[in-house]
């Protein structure tokens, strides 16, 4: 009898123990192959192609399972149990056909540095162009922007380019050109330099020249040049529009150019034009749509063309104008009803 109830007892308990027991392997068997699984990781394959990785200001190793496609799932895990003795710089990097995580870590300590043509356009500003060179991965966001408003910078360059004196930032006097830079050896300085000695050799030295112009006036026309930069596409136009603005400035008008508002709030052309109708009225030392007079520096970098047109202006009786939103063709007026007229037709 005691026979039969051991052997219910046993029919009744081993069951769950053997449900138990399974799961506990199962659980040892999962672990065990992700172990030696992960134990392999730095040796494994993760990409099959050469490629071209671009890594941006801001970004971690852990994004460089996405950047790269990676499938493994050990790679952050990896890289969080071993970290990189290194910091990642933004810049542009070559990853080798079947990488492993160690190829791609020593890859992403050696950027590629190369010879390139950078373009910066007419009517940039600074803050346009530290966009662009950081886009480039030339440089770190803001590093242009703190070199050419350095002060202590400026006053000795003033040596060499004396029409900076007493400028507190180079904007307007970095010529927007075409310039052929070597990444492997970019110096901000050396890429300034270069911008200011284009602006002497195109401006200072060919629209300036033989005019006996103070530090103040070449100023004063580069500021008004920037506003007729943005204000005019159509250089057959600018020296009309800059006489609008002349004219406007010398019986005590306000300017009224809407590409002024934006400046003091460090944005770049095309982040301005998002937000221009936020500061339309504003009042600070840029704002010519609220203060009388010019904006206190320059704000954007024209062309020898457009600081041409600005000094040699054509006179008119225009005190008004205004473009066709759709054609950009533009319409001038004499009388503030005829510009009211002319609002009511092109302003669509």
């Amino acid at each position: 009898m005691s026979f039969k109830i051991t052997e219910i007892s046993k029919k009744t308990q081993n069951p769950l123990m053997r449900i138990i027991k399974l799961f506990i392997w199962i659980f040892i068997l999962i672990w065990w192959i992700n172990y030696y699984n992960y134990s392999q990781f730095s040796d494994e394959i993760l990409t099959d192609t050469a490629q071209i990785i671009y890594i941006e200001s801001g970004d971690t190793f852990y994004w460089l399972k996405e950047k790269l496609n990676i499938q493994s799932s050990f790679m952050n895990i990896y890289l969080k149990n071993n970290t990189p003795d290194f910091e990642l710089h933004a810049w542009k990097y070559q990853i080798h056909t079947w990488a492993t995580i160690w190829s791609i870590l020593e890859s992403l300590q050696n950027p590629i540095f190369e010879e390139m043509n950078i373009t910066l356009l007419e009517g940039w500003n600074i803050y346009d162009i530290d966009e662009y060179l950081w886009k480039k991965w030339i440089i770190n966001t803001g590093e242009y922007i703190s070199y050419v408003t350095n002060t202590e910078k400026i006053e000795k360059l003033t040596e060499f380019f004396p029409f900076l004196a007493w400028l507190e930032t180079l904007e307007g006097f970095l010529y927007p050109d075409t310039y052929k830079i070597d990444t492997s050896n970019f110096k901000i300085n050396s890429f300034v330099i270069t911008q200011l000695e284009t602006f002497e050799n195109k401006v200072a030295n060919i629209v300036f020249k033989d005019r006996d112009l103070s530090q103040e006036q070449i100023v004063d026309v580069v500021t008004l040049a920037s506003i007729v930069e943005k204000e005019e596409k159509n250089i057959q136009n600018k020296a009309t529009v800059a006489w609008v603005l002349k004219k406007r400035l010398r019986e005590w008008w306000m300017i009224g150019a809407d590409i002024t508002v934006c400046y003091p709030h460090k944005l770049t052309a095309h982040e301005c034009k998002m937000v221009v109708s936020k500061y339309i009225n504003e009042k600070n030392e840029y704002n010519t749509r609220t203060m009388r007079w010019l904006p206190k520096t320059p704000i954007w970098n024209p062309s020898s063309e457009t600081v041409n047109a600005t000094l040699n202006h054509k006179n008119s009786p225009y005190y008004f104008y205004l473009h066709d939103t759709q054609t950009w063709k533009i319409y001038y007026a004499e009388t503030n009803q005829w510009h009211v007229r002319n609002k009511n037709l092109y302003l669509r």
